[in-house]
């Protein structure tokens, strides 16, 4: 069995405030996108065999699908033994949940691979678990996020945006921009409660556009980020001079997206980053929760 495990942009993220567990209450947009890993199941005699092909990830218990896969086998007390294999399209450390979908996509196909008799329910804790992220990846499309991210109601998107998506090849931790975050002395980026407030009403009312959507893409942890990496915000302002209507990095970055108005003119914008030696994608925003390969 095959399945595709979507990426992910935020089009709005704000941090709330910081939990006592350690945490981080945010409130965010996530929006899926046609950019994939490629995940492949195989049932074997016994043991988990998991395999990476794309990115240097361990294949032990420090990866997150082998604790999805795990996790569920003995949940529903499976005796049989499953090869997973990972195509890894997506870039690592990069702010679009790659990590967080192959888990998403582990614990659904497990099910269906088995025919698990576990509800929807039981797998969003079990997500949950995972990682904050995991459990968007079990709902559909667009949804906001609040909590740690995992409380998650959907959002009606009611247009599909052309996107150029770049990395600049280097890997930030979330922890350490969260944490950077809370000792930010210099606010000044940050805009305040009811600015914060008019920009999600607006994704949630469907006010916004793919023409003024610059208008209201925003992200508190850039604060942090465009400090400390000068290169996030070379290839934000890059991509507006390449005829983006909004640009934003995504997640903790460093990865960043153009939003174009046709998928020409995206195209047209990418072959500029590539000439510097920038990973690149020309993709749009999903419209279905798409995980069947």
């Amino acid at each position: 069995m095959k399945l595709l495990a979507p990426a992910k942009i935020n089009l709005f993220l704000e941090v709330v405030d910081k939990r006592i567990d350690g945490y981080h209450n945010i409130r965010t947009i996530f929006q899926k996108i046609e950019l994939f890993d490629e995940l492949s199941f195989e049932e074997a005699d016994n043991g988990i065999l998991l395999t990476v092909e794309g990115a240097p990830l361990p294949t032990g218990h420090e990866n997150i699908v082998y604790r999805a896969v795990k996790g569920i086998m003995d949940y529903a007390n499976i005796k049989k033994g499953l090869r997973i294999h990972i195509k890894k399209n997506i870039p690592v450390a990069a702010g679009l949940g790659g990590g967080s979908s192959d888990a998403a996509a582990a614990l659904s196909g497990i099910c269906s691979l088995w025919g698990l008799n576990i509800t929807f329910n039981e797998l969003l804790v079990m997500a949950a678990d995972l990682g904050a992220d995991v459990p968007f990846f079990l709902h559909g499309a667009s949804a906001l996020g609040l909590g740690r991210g995992d409380e998650l109601y959907p959002v009606n998107l009611p247009w599909q945006m052309w996107l150029l998506i770049v990395n600049p090849c280097i890997e930030i931790s979330t922890a350490s921009v969260y944490q950077k975050y809370d000792s930010l002395n210099n606010t000044k980026m940050l805009l305040t409660k009811d600015e914060k407030d008019i920009k999600i009403k607006c994704f949630m009312h469907s006010e916004a556009s793919v023409e003024n959507i610059g208008g209201f893409l925003y992200n508190d942890l850039e604060a942090v980020v465009l400090r400390d990496y000068p290169v996030v915000r070379e290839l934000k302002d890059e991509l507006i001079k390449q005829g983006a209507a909004g640009s934003l990095m995504t997640g903790s970055g460093p990865t960043v997206f153009g939003v174009f108005l046709n998928e020409k003119e995206a195209v047209k914008g990418a072959s500029e980053f590539r000439k510097k030696g920038y990973k690149v994608w020309v993709t749009k925003t999903l419209r279905d929760n798409k995980i069947e390969g």
